[in-house]
């Protein structure tokens, strides 16, 4: 994963390349499409040398770091967190790499690097976790800080950073280990694009979530963003649904209807309203290859007009990206 491994692929891939063609020459044109698909292989596995890139541990001045860095993988994961595991790796945990450091006076910070496979599985793992009225810093693409901890999102990077015998400067020193730590992580990324359209109207600033499956309990929704509402004395939900084409948002509202005891033949794009045993009546709406609606609400005026803002905003994200 770093440069020697990168120059030893390169050098075997050029010895390779000369034995392969001159074989080729004898064996005619089934030796030549052997070449490119040996070629493809070590080419494609370059590729991930170079992405997979490891994270290196910051220097920070009056801390020691211990010399040993612990890698979990997904299979080992619940070893450092047997009981948050599985919640982890519905977003396609990768890898953690933890750090500890230690100074004169007995403090402690304990740094966790978890990367996944996407910015979209690590914004929705840190979704999971973060607090809407948390102490909001400026670090990472978004982080907050709580007494002993900071916590941050960084491209496909979920960082927490964790203390113990601080005292009073903790925030400080929190912050400046999460400086140097989201310059060694590189381009930093953004927040998701289609957080964008969720309506402003009574929207709870940072209660947005990313579920990437089984929304609502079901394992024909998925991908799924939400965000949490209070309009006057009422509490509700919005979510909407990116999906790969309309075909799936078809297959989407078929199989839910079908769940609530209903045919679900002749699904047309609009709106469509579902009595769930579980969670009430919502009302979803579809276009294209986005469907989105509403919980936890049973003023339908006020479905309906949340419905109508929300395909006013993503028609003109639409329109921003023409």
């Amino acid at each position: 994963m770093n440069v020697y491994f990168c120059s030893v692929v390169m050098l075997n891939l050029g010895l390779m390349k000369i034995r392969l063609i001159s074989a080729s020459r004898q064996k005619g044109s089934e030796m030549t499409k052997t070449f490119g698909l040996v070629f493809g292989v070590i080419i494609f596995l370059w590729a991930l040398s170079i992405e997979a890139k490891d994270f290196k541990f910051p220097e920070i001045p009056g801390w020691n770091q211990a010399d040993e860095i612990q890698t979990f993988i997904p299979k080992t994961l619940y070893e450092y967190i047997n009981g948050a595991a599985d919640l982890y790796l519905a977003y396609d945990f990768e890898e953690l790499k933890v750090a500890e450091y230690h100074n004169e006076k007995k403090a402690f910070v304990t740094i966790d690097v978890y990367r996944h496979k996407t910015p979209m599985d690590a914004f929705g793992i840190y979704s999971q976790e973060r607090l809407p009225n948390a102490n909001y810093l400026d670090i990472g693409v978004q982080g907050y800080y709580e007494k002993n901890a900071l916590n941050f999102l960084s491209g496909s990077y979920y960082m927490k950073i964790s203390s113990f015998n601080t005292g009073a400067e903790d925030q400080e020193i929190l912050l400046a280990f999460g400086k140097k730590v989201s310059a060694n992580l590189g381009e930093k990324g953004a927040l998701p694009s289609i957080l964008t359209v969720f309506p402003k109207e009574g929207k709870v600033t940072n209660s947005e979530k990313f579920i990437s499956k089984k929304f609502l309990g079901y394992s024909f929704l998925h991908s799924t963003f939400t965000a949490d509402y209070e309009l006057s004395d009422k509490k509700f939900k919005l979510f909407i649904i990116e999906s790969g084409d309309p075909k799936e948002c078809r297959n989407m509202i078929q199989k839910y209807l079908e769940q609530t005891g209903k045919t679900g033949k002749n699904v047309v794009e609009g709106r469509h309203t579902i009595s769930d045993p579980h969670h009430g009546e919502i009302d979803l709406y579809w276009k294209g290859r986005h469907l989105w609606g509403i919980l936890n609400i049973m003023d339908v005026s006020l479905r309906l007009k949340y419905l109508k803002l929300f395909e006013e905003e993503l028609t003109k994200s639409q329109q921003k990206k023409k």
